[in-house]
């Protein structure tokens, strides 16, 4: 009697098949991981950024205010004794209510903008929380399930085909996805710093207003007279380098205009050219 001999190639090539794209998506697994944790840590550097140039911003304006404030008490305490001295305590009491204004509008400021940055950030971090599972699938081995190797093989072969060619298309597919949210939370928090900054001098200019209102009613009212300015080292008085925060000094220094730094560069993406940040903080202040 002759021997038959089982002949199941296409069980075979199932095998081998399978043997052959597990490298493939090993290397895949890889890239998601690795394109994924970059973007977290691209948000991340994108979020510190922001909130040292809030920061910075912050400092400027409350300091500025405060150097306002200074020169008119200056001129408040240093009025003649013939100058009603009533009349001066309106005054100060009316610089005070525009600092506490101004304060409050301050507030209003970072506080606008904080709820508008969290919302993005939320949205970005829900557009994150996925995983490798969540575009590759839980292994290679999951075309077996339901299917038979020796009686159809063919089915899981089919499986096989269409799972190499995903696999193939991940690469460009999930770079382009995640760049672009990282490009997108980068262009909302330039237009959050924008409207910051925006918001923040128009409450400046009503403290400045402010400010001018109680100096031309200590003139006309009080019957005031200008008293010269105080020496820059006279204590309690705030010169124009102080008004500087030193941070921002020392950012001056370490970054010329002609070398401001780039944004984080994500993944070899085109570098992002610098927020309207650096232009409209020198721009109000001079620098």
């Amino acid at each position: 009697m002759t021997a038959v001999l089982a002949d199941r190639p296409k069980s075979e090539t199932v095998i081998s098949t399978v043997k052959t794209l597990r490298p493939r998506y090993r290397e895949i697994q890889d890239f998601v991981i690795h394109t994924l944790s970059d973007a977290r840590l691209s948000s991340s550097e994108k979020l510190n950024v922001f909130h040292e140039d809030v920061l910075i911003v912050k400092e400027t304006f409350v300091l500025d205010a405060i150097k306002k404030e200074n020169k008119l008490l200056y001129q408040i305490n240093n009025q003649p004794a013939s100058v009603n001295s009533g009349c001066l305590d309106f005054v100060r009491s009316l610089a005070d209510s525009v600092m506490n204004l101004a304060g409050t509008a301050y507030s209003g400021c970072i506080s606008d903008a904080n709820t508008a940055l969290t919302a993005e950030i939320s949205k970005f971090y829900a557009a994150m929380q996925k995983d490798e599972s969540d575009y590759l699938g839980i292994g290679l081995l999951n075309v077996f399930k339901d299917e038979n190797i020796f009686y159809n093989p063919d089915s899981i072969l089919s499986k096989l085909s269409s799972k190499s060619g995903e696999l193939e298309q991940y690469p460009t597919s999930l770079y382009d996805e995640v760049n672009a949210w990282v490009s997108q939370l980068g262009v909302t928090m330039d237009n959050l710093e924008r409207s910051y900054i925006t918001c923040m001098t128009d409450g400046e200019q009503r403290l400045k207003i402010g400010m001018e209102l109680a100096h031309d009613n200590m003139m006309a009212t009080c019957k005031a007279v200008e008293v010269p300015s105080a020496p820059e080292s006279l204590p309690g008085q705030i010169s124009p380098e102080q008004s500087i925060p030193e941070d921002y000094k020392q950012y001056q220094q370490n970054y010329p205009v002609a070398s401001i730094p780039q944004a984080p560069v994500f993944r070899g993406t085109p570098v992002a050219e610098p927020s309207d940040f650096l232009r409209m903080f020198r721009e109000r202040f001079g620098l």
